[in-house]
């Protein structure tokens, strides 16, 4: 059997065919037209969402920044404003009244130098000054004030009143102020009160010209003193090389009566004026509410709104000019308030911190007095402030304080140091004596402090 061909047929050579024919058709896909209101539409709600989520960021960094900042990098808290405390009055222990070997050598020293001033004393005696010399003097002075300057400014208070017809104007006041500490961020400024009350703005100048605001760190209503600060980072560094701090001097002691004395700032009314002349009492007690300062009296004629400094020639502020406790017939003595027992005060205006406010005038009793009258040792109360702590809690006049918050209470000195360690709404509880018909007795009053410190 041999193998046979079988030729394709005719209806599968047409399907080859309709299949070499489909080699030639092709399919164009058209794209759809681009809708150039929705492209614009999406372009500006993208924008819009980006400048959004944008704003929402910058908004969110700047409220969390400070936070963040201060607890990654906590800023350092300015150290407190602290002054050198005194006692105005020092006495003696037994101890000190024994003198041993090097106090003998001394007072033999002593005596040589004592040998040694009187033959100088007559060898000024014998020498005749001529106008040159008090010329000599008087630069030598001048160059004690020129060296304390740096620390005194002058402060304006600026304010905008309302005349009568309800016209506004800014009305400004200037007086002179004391720098008196500097605790690296700030300087402290001690002015009068009564200048910068109430003002909108404080402005000052330093000696060099330079100007800056100021904020109001306390005022005292008792002295009418009070404390702004300026921040030194507000100064040029040329102008922080220039100031500085006063040197605090003592107005204790109880050896001033007869000393030169020097007046700056504004003790003729007018700024930078200079005067000199004698220190003439310090034995007055000025009869303030809770306090005990002394009064510096001064032969140098004044005005009598002046303020400003009293300083020793050493250039030591021994006080603080205030014209408002002087004798009306003395309206023009330069007086001022002892610099040692106003250093508590500076340091807590400085440092914010309130002050108490009890509301008595008062006087030690004298020991001769509590002998002779038998009147227990204590503070006498004088006076009582009208709607004072002490009016309200019962103290009256002629009552005689002998223990304040559990202390024994001897003098009235001792009682203002203890009143000073205290703090507004503290509740003290106070023993006083009080006059009976035939003696005095005890009675124990509770006594909520207020404040005599105010920042407004």
């Amino acid at each position: 059997m041999g193998m046979g061909y079988s030729m394709p047929t005719n209806q599968e050579e047409n399907k080859n065919e309709n299949l070499a024919n489909t080699d030639f058709i092709s399919e164009k896909i058209k794209q759809r037209p681009i809708n150039r209101k929705k492209l614009l539409r999406r372009t500006i709600i993208t924008v819009t969402l980006a400048v959004l989520f944008g704003f929402v960021a910058c908004l969110t960094f700047l409220l969390l920044q400070p936070l963040f900042s201060d607890k990654l990098y906590p800023e350092k808290e300015p150290d407190p404003v602290t002054l050198p405390q005194e006692s105005a009055s020092d006495e003696l222990t037994p101890e000190e009244m024994f003198a041993d070997d090097d106090q003998i050598a001394a007072s033999e020293a002593q005596s040589f130098e004592e040998s040694q001033k009187d033959q100088i004393d007559q060898a000024i005696a014998s020498y005749s000054f001529d106008s040159s010399d008090y010329n000599k003097m008087v630069r030598s002075l001048k160059s004690v004030t020129d060296a304390v300057k740096p620390s005194l400014v002058s402060v304006t208070a600026l304010s905008n009143d309302t005349n009568w017809f309800s016209d506004s104007y800014e009305s400004s006041g200037s007086t002179s102020g004391l720098i008196v500490a500097d605790n690296g961020t700030n300087l402290f400024i001690l002015v009068p009160s009564t200048a910068v009350s109430g003002a909108e703005t404080i402005r000052v100048t330093f000696c060099n010209g330079a100007t800056a605001n100021a904020d109001l760190c306390l005022m005292d209503s008792i002295t009418k003193l009070g404390v702004i600060c300026v921040k030194r980072a507000a100064l040029s560094q040329d102008t922080r090389n220039t100031i500085g701090p006063a040197d605090l001097g003592s107005s204790a002691g109880g050896n001033l009566t007869g000393s030169p004395v020097i007046a700056l700032g504004s003790p003729v009314g007018v700024q930078d004026s200079v005067s000199y002349g004698i220190i003439t009492s310090e034995k007055s007690s000025i009869n303030l509410v809770d306090t005990n300062y002394k009064l510096l009296t001064t032969d140098i004629y004044g005005s009598s709104s002046a303020t400003g400094i009293l300083i020793n020639l050493h250039g030591q502020v021994i006080g603080i000019i205030d014209m408002s406790h002087n004798q009306t017939d003395m309206s023009n003595q330069i007086s001022a308030i002892g610099i040692t027992e106003l250093k508590g005060l500076i340091e807590d205006l400085s440092n914010q911190k309130d002050r108490a406010f009890l509301g008595i005038h008062g006087a030690t009793v004298p020991s001769d007095i509590q002998e002779s009258l038998g009147i227990p040792a204590g503070a006498y109360v004088t006076q009582t402030e009208m709607s004072s702590p002490a009016m309200r809690a019962g103290i009256q006049s002629g009552d005689i304080i002998t223990s304040f918050g559990g202390s024994p209470i001897d003098t009235y000195e001792h009682l203002v140091s203890k009143l000073a360690g205290c703090e507004p709404n503290d509740i003290i509880t106070i023993t006083v004596m009080r006059q009976a018909p035939n003696e005095y007795i005890d009675i124990e009053i509770e006594v909520t402090l207020s404040a005599s410190t105010t920042d407004k």
